[in-house]
């Protein structure tokens, strides 16, 4: 059993956090972003993404195996599981968008079929939600670093908390003054380092940090729950507001988690990568083909297709990659 699956305080935060990915990519016309859903959804779902990975980092790499690991090793995993995906995927998008969508007004980054286009699109301006994984690769490539000197040096305590509160300021600092710089996404993942460092924070205290939770969990929940549905506060803060909300009650609810929703979630990285193809059909075809039918209504088949066909396709791959094994290789380029 790997260890998300042991914490289900994590696997629910990860299937909520799955969920909201598809409900933000189920808009078939302009007029789903200015429904409240879509805004709240983008008001910190990539925010709860980043705080999900940082806890994982920090879960999946105590202080001996940190120490242990060098840097081009542990890359490399991550290479694999992220960039690999990545490019397959993206490379897919891209060749649907560069020959198939002739409404270039329909994409935020047009594409065309070329070797400088397709350039671009891999490594400056990916195809729409798959920037988040060179963002990821990013973060990793910046803090592994300075994570296994922390560690190698033995700075714990209060020195430990100084030296995250250095690198916190720096990171805000870097986000604030810095020039945009789209290669593999350094901005993005500059933007996001700061939520993936509270989620190695949150993972370092959890004991203390869910104590006080479950003392307080009616107030606290509530009372950022209001905060972040309202949408009057700045980005960064209706951020943290809705991942303290998610933190609150995937913790209380987490023994309510049965096995069912654990092994699903072993799935959420596929439903990230493969949700974008029924969701893309429904919003393209299908919706053109009727365009007498409530577009809400479609938005409604999309949520569903967008997590159904994926979980499915998933279920049945692992079992057949239980069989054939010579699968699996096909398996890291869909997350499974």
């Amino acid at each position: 059993m790997t260890a998300i699956n042991k914490n289900r305080q994590m696997v629910l935060l990860t299937l909520f956090a799955m969920t909201l990915v598809v409900i933000g990519h189920s808009d078939i016309t302009p007029d789903f972003k200015n429904l409240w859903i879509y805004k709240w959804v983008y008001s910190f779902h990539m925010p709860l993404f980043f705080f999900i990975s940082g806890f994982l980092f920090c879960l999946t790499m105590p202080s001996d195996r940190l120490k242990a690991t060098s840097m081009v090793s542990f890359m490399k995993k991550k290479a694999i599981r992220l960039l690999i995906p990545f490019l397959f995927i993206n490379t897919i998008i891209f060749i649907v968008k560069s020959t198939l969508i002739s409404d270039i007004s329909l994409m935020q980054h047009p594409v065309s079929l070329s070797p400088k286009s397709a350039i671009d699109a891999t490594f400056f301006h990916p195809m729409g939600f798959m920037w988040f994984l060179p963002a990821l690769f990013s973060i990793f490539l910046i803090l592994f670093p300075l994570f296994k000197f922390l560690k190698i040096n033995n700075i714990t305590g209060g020195g430990y908390l100084v030296s995250m509160t250095l690198i916190l300021l720096t990171i805000l600092a870097l986000d604030f003054f810095m020039p945009k710089i789209s290669f593999i996404q350094i901005s993005s993942a500059i933007h996001y380092l700061t939520y993936f460092l509270l989620g190695i924070l949150y993972c370092e205290y959890k004991p203390s940090i869910d104590g006080f939770i479950r003392k307080y969990w009616i107030l606290i929940g509530l009372v950022f729950l209001i905060l972040s549905i309202s949408l009057i506060l700045p980005k960064s803060v209706s951020a943290l507001c809705g991942i303290l909300f998610s933190v609150t009650f995937a913790l209380i609810l987490e023994e309510r988690c049965s096995d069912k929703l654990v092994k699903i979630s072993g799935l959420c990285y596929a439903v990230f990568l493969l949700s974008y193809f029924p969701q893309m059909f429904i919003r393209g075809p299908i919706a053109h083909r009727f365009p007498e039918v409530n577009k809400y209504i479609f938005s409604g088949i999309s949520f569903l297709l967008g997590l159904i066909i994926p979980i499915c396709f998933g279920l049945v791959f692992l079992k057949l990659k239980s069989k054939y094994h010579r699968l699996g290789k096909f398996g890291l380029l869909i997350g499974l």
